[in-house]
């Protein structure tokens, strides 16, 4: 919990910053005594606790800017976020993930691919790129679960859902004429389904059936949209 916990403050001495308090550290101590008496309150984490503290003085700084921020290009996700990248996907926004990249090949690669990075790893934002923002990054608690994580980082960003790219790699989905798939769609989703999608990365085969249906579903209850 402690390496949890200095994340947090990390996150939050750079959102008072943003905010212009006038006394950071009086205002950062007053932020973990809330958590701490919310956690208590309401018998959650204190993980819990900060991460909702967070989301709130996060949409306060939203409200405060004059001008919305552009939201990010792409992100990339470090080894262990690949379901948050597959979601990431289904939601519209290009996500990259490798298995096992390790601390220095992300930052390369981010870099190279002008990605924000997401990470659970709190020694990584410690990283002079990282911390100095050269490279800009977003800090995910451990403790959460992937529908939290797609919320916060919905949140963070400003996001909102687009046309779904393909889950496996990432890639546009673009419409193809039926019959030309006629050999790889399975003959009983052919006699009742007409609009088929395939990736143009990695060329896997996508239609609106029931599992498509209901990963939308699940879409809308992670991002509220």
């Amino acid at each position: 919990m402690s390496r949890i916990r200095k994340a947090y403050e990390t996150r939050f001495r750079h959102l008072l910053r943003q905010a212009r308090a006038r006394r950071l550290e009086e205002g950062l101590q007053r932020m973990l005594r809330r958590a701490q008496a919310l956690s208590s309150k309401d018998g959650t984490s204190l993980a819990e606790a900060l991460s909702h503290l967070d989301r709130r003085l996060t949409a306060a700084l939203r409200r405060r800017r004059s001008v919305p921020q552009p939201a990010p290009a792409r992100f990339f996700c470090d080894a262990g976020l690949g379901g948050l990248a597959r979601w990431l996907r289904a939601a519209g926004w290009e996500a990259l993930w490798q298995p096992a990249i390790d601390d220095d090949a992300l930052i390369r690669a981010a870099r190279q691919h002008q990605a924000v990075i997401l990470t659970t790893d709190s020694m990584l934002m410690e990283r002079r790129l990282l911390r100095d923002r050269i490279i800009p990054a977003f800090w995910l608690s451990p403790a959460l679960g992937v529908a939290d994580q797609l919320a916060q980082v919905f949140h963070e960003f400003g996001l909102v859902r687009g046309q779904p790219r393909c889950m496996a790699c990432g890639g546009e989905l673009r419409p193809v004429e039926k019959e030309a798939l006629r050999d790889r769609i399975p003959p009983r989703t052919y006699r009742w389904l007409d609009e088929y999608f395939v990736c143009a990365r990695c060329g896997k085969l996508y239609w609106h059936g029931t599992h498509w249906a209901r990963i939308q579903r699940q879409l809308g209850r992670m991002t509220g949209s």
